[in-house]
């Protein structure tokens, strides 16, 4: 079984260098070891309001709104079925 929490967003800032991210003076989510910034599906840059699921295994954001995280939890859901 896996373990699912929730972390309140005002504790995401604190939260995200466990995974190996960090918040950038602008808001954004950035990838600590490659710099990136994490982004949307559209390639646009996520803030730490705009998170409304972090992925199993490492950091990865998924925007806060019903489609994505749904798109995201049956993408996980195949590859998991591979």
């Amino acid at each position: 079984m896996k373990t699912e929490f929730v972390v309140s967003r005002d504790k995401l800032e604190s939260f995200l260098p466990l995974l190996g991210a960090e918040v950038t003076d602008e808001d954004y989510i950035r990838d600590v070891e490659s710099g990136e910034l994490s982004t949307n599906k559209n390639d646009e840059p996520l803030t730490t309001d705009e998170i409304g699921f972090l992925g199993e295994g490492s950091i990865e954001p998924v925007e806060d709104n019903f489609s994505a995280i749904v798109a995201h939890l049956s993408d996980r859901n195949l590859r998991d079925e591979d």
